[in-house]
């Protein structure tokens, strides 16, 4: 029997990362300013330089705007008879790869705990965890990937995927 189970959720914030996207919100209306302030100081025969203030105030809201977006990001796993591929998508338009691996390549698998990272130096760790206090139980899994090298991958699968993982994978889960 087939086994296919998409599961989709939304990254929260870190406080670093809110404020940046505050710093940035200020720093828009700071900028803003400052380039009004400048066309208002230009005398007024030169009119014509106010279409053009315009247009350097649309272009610039746009830019931070598609920057500020950037800080918006879910995660999604695409779950097939233990094939897993993770996919980060950045202000529900941009989609990127970051991890395509298979069961059968997994060394080590089990409920995530700091001392995962110490033991064995890593490659490339790749966390997908919301953050959000979930029922989802928090998992590890290092794999040996072509483009990466050795991966640390944490993430918080739901219950049928964990329970399929865990028949499919050839290395005892580590609870």
């Amino acid at each position: 029997m087939d086994l296919y189970i998409e599961q989709l959720y939304r990254k929260r914030k870190t406080p670093v990362e809110i404020l940046l996207q505050t710093a940035i919100f200020i720093g828009c209306f700071a900028l803003t300013a400052g380039i009004i302030w400048f066309f208002n100081a230009i005398p007024s025969q030169l009119g014509g330089f106010f279409g053009l203030m315009l247009a350097m105030i649309f272009v610039f809201f746009a830019y931070k705007y598609q920057w500020f977006q950037q800080f918006d990001r879910e995660f999604e796993y695409l779950y097939f008879n233990g094939d897993i591929d993770i996919d980060r998508i950045t202000a529900k338009s941009t989609r990127k790869r970051l991890l395509s691996m298979k069961a059968a390549n997994v060394t080590r698998f089990g409920v995530y705990r700091d001392a995962v990272k110490s033991n064995v130096p890593f490659d490339k760790v790749i966390d997908v965890t919301s953050g959000y206090d979930t029922d989802n139980v928090i998992c590890f899994l290092i794999t040996r990937e072509r483009n990466y090298g050795t991966v640390l991958l944490i993430f918080e699968p739901k219950e049928e995927i964990l329970t399929d993982m865990k028949r499919r994978v050839q290395v005892p889960f580590e609870a």
